[in-house]
């Protein structure tokens, strides 16, 4: 009895070009605009770093909203607490689903940037802080810029679009998490405002660096995953047995 190959070869180069298809249809996870996200980013990152260097008095833009933080603390200062005190059990949460959701589609280099990029935004954060090293004047020698309330938020909400991106979610879907995410990184930022605990420089490095972090993350771990496909591609070469059919395609 012949090989279904063998009977039916049209039909197995149909089924091979859907293959195909499909792989060259499975999107990278950093999106053609993540240079672009990371070059601003950073360049925010720099530009306020080197405004707040080492000062202990506000500029004249901080010092201004500061009369309104102050204002606002008056009466909202448990609720912003409240928020803040969230941000914690709340990115933890974002962190795992993004994992689970990226595993459960095996998108390994997604599981990876669900776990590595909020950390890591924690670790820039607090070595930025002690570089940077402002502080307010007559206060507890607490470092200030940037936030590590906002720069953690923005790396877990980043985060949380990129793998929905990696795991091609519908698109109604994304847009719906993407504005819930910034909306969430904007109330945790407005809560540390109203705090009085930053000034209005340090929630923009904050969310600055999580965009940077993240951005930069998931370009490095798409060049590596592309590296070793490229690598792997090459071991096989046609004709070997142990030749497979050639390794996915990502699309940007």
């Amino acid at each position: 009895m012949r090989a279904p190959s063998a009977r039916y070869p049209a039909l197995m180069r149909l089924a091979g070009r859907r293959n195909a298809s499909a792989d060259t249809g499975n999107p990278a996870l950093s999106p053609s605009w993540a240079l672009v996200a990371c070059g601003v980013a950073t360049s925010v990152v720099v530009l306020v770093a080197a405004v707040v260097w080492h000062t202990s008095q506000p500029d004249p833009a901080d010092a201004e909203m500061m009369r309104l933080q102050e204002a606002a603390s008056v009466w909202g200062d448990g609720i912003a607490t409240a928020i803040a005190s969230g941000v914690g059990p709340l990115v933890v949460l974002a962190v795992v689903v993004g994992a689970a959701l990226a595993w459960r589609f095996q998108r390994w280099d997604a599981v990876v940037l669900a776990l590595a990029a909020a950390p890591a935004a924690l670790v820039i954060e607090l070595f930025l802080k002690q570089l940077v090293h402002r502080q307010r004047s007559g206060g507890n020698g607490s470092l200030l810029y940037p936030s590590g309330h906002v720069a953690v938020a923005t790396a877990a909400a980043m985060t949380v679009v990129l793998v929905l991106r990696a795991t091609q979610a519908p698109p109604r879907t994304r847009v719906r998490v993407a504005w819930l995410a910034a909306w969430l990184v904007l109330v945790i930022a407005a809560a540390r405002l109203v705090q009085t605990v930053h000034y209005v420089t340090d929630v923009v490095g904050g969310a600055a660096v999580g965009l940077a972090v993240t951005c930069w993350a998931a370009l490095a771990i798409t060049a590596v995953r592309r590296l070793c496909a490229h690598i792997v591609a090459r071991s096989h070469l046609p004709g070997e047995p142990g030749a497979s059919r050639p390794a996915q395609v990502e699309r940007p």
